[in-house]
């Protein structure tokens, strides 16, 4: 029994990575049953056995997309503390279109924000995201507010960096986001940055915006 659900596991992870690949490289469409069954190397019955329906595999690859971005991202801000490195530097390496691998590039992400705009279902993933993202950015601004607009419009240059096409972040696009750090207030070294938000303000801006 144990051996079986370890099986189905690894599968339902295969078929996850699979999803997440094509998301990536080709784009929503792309994603169909039988051609994440193909990439994971899997039956088209063993897909649909996990995945009921094409939609049930897109909501579950971008809930991992999500997941697995965030995770990058804590990684890349703790690496570039480590490093002393700033925090315009670090958004460069998370903004990096690397091929699929390691780490994964942007296109998971704009790929969800799109999609939720015609996908009633993706759209709490999305929105979570923004929440998470935000909560990298609090330590930085005045209020958790102010951070979501931050990750929001961060997402948005991000949108239009990938539109041109480049596989790494071109110079107007480390303008543009060191213009929209400092319009915030984000100190590109934080350690040397602003003090925390009055807790009370803290606590009534809680509420997702």
């Amino acid at each position: 029994m144990d051996g079986r659900h370890t099986r189905s596991a690894r599968t339902r992870a295969a078929l996850l990575d699979a999803a997440i690949e094509i998301i990536c490289t080709r784009g929503v469409t792309a994603v169909t049953q039988r051609a994440v069954a193909a990439r994971a190397g899997t039956s088209l019955a063993s897909t649909t056995y996990h995945f009921r329906t094409a939609d049930d595999l897109l909501v579950a690859a971008f809930e991992a997309t999500s997941s697995r971005t965030i995770a990058d991202m804590r990684r890349t801000a703790r690496e570039a503390a480590e490093r002393g490195s700033g925090i315009v530097d670090a958004a460069m390496a998370v903004v990096a279109r690397a091929p699929y691998g390691d780490r994964l590039p942007p296109d998971g992400v704009v790929q969800l924000t799109l999609s939720a705009i015609h996908n009633p279902r993706l759209r709490p993933i999305a929105e979570a995201f923004v929440e998470e993202l935000a909560a990298l950015f609090i330590p930085l601004t005045t209020t958790p507010d102010t951070a979501r607009t931050l990750a929001r419009s961060l997402s948005g240059l991000i949108l239009h960096e990938m539109a041109r096409g480049a596989d790494a972040p071109t110079p107007t696009m480390r303008a543009d986001v060191t213009r929209l750090f400092a319009a915030f207030g984000v100190p590109d070294h934080p350690s040397t940055g602003r003090p925390q938000a009055d807790p009370a303000h803290h606590h009534e801006d809680l509420e997702p915006g």
